[in-house]
């Protein structure tokens, strides 16, 4: 398979900030499944320039994060990362070292294709220090990473994520 048909999921987050960790929950739990030629999972906890490395190899990149917006705790919204105006970061308290306003400012100043990195935003719960997943995405997970193995498969095939 060429690199352009290659997608990363990339599962971002600090398990040890609550929800704030359901990327990277996400994202093991996804490790676990049979993943079709071309796709792969990388963990990246707090380095949200993993999503630059990957489509600086060629990558489609699924990034799993929590983030704010109107909704149920474990709904998800899929935003392109070329799109300003996602969601707004879950944690305050975070081990991220760039926000995607920072990522995607430096992005585009590498001449890297945007178009090509999706965000999987997740409504957290609870992001409080010392916890794991809240009640409510520990529920929400098996459908989550359902959402993300579907949205590979999207991706993989040159769709948009999200759509049924």
């Amino acid at each position: 398979m060429t690199a352009e048909a290659m997608v990363t999921v990339v599962g971002a987050g600090n398990p040890l900030v609550g929800d704030d960790g359901v990327g990277e929950a996400v994202a093991m739990r996804l490790a676990e499944l049979s993943l079709p030629a071309g796709a792969r999972v990388r963990i990246a906890g707090g380095d949200a320039l993993a999503v630059l490395e990957e489509l600086e190899a060629g990558c489609k990149v699924l990034l799993v994060d929590a983030a704010r917006f109107d909704g149920e705790p474990g709904a998800v919204r899929f935003v392109r990362l070329d799109r300003p105006g996602w969601p707004e970061p879950a944690a305050s308290l975070s081990l991220h070292g760039f926000d995607l306003s920072t990522v995607f400012q430096l992005g585009r100043a590498l001449n890297l294709p945007l178009r090509n990195a999706w965000v999987m935003a997740v409504r957290p719960d609870a992001v409080e220090p010392g916890r794991g997943l809240s009640p409510a995405l520990s529920r929400a997970l098996p459908r989550l990473v359902a959402d993300a193995h579907r949205a590979t498969l999207q991706m993989l095939s040159g769709l948009a994520p999200g759509g049924e």
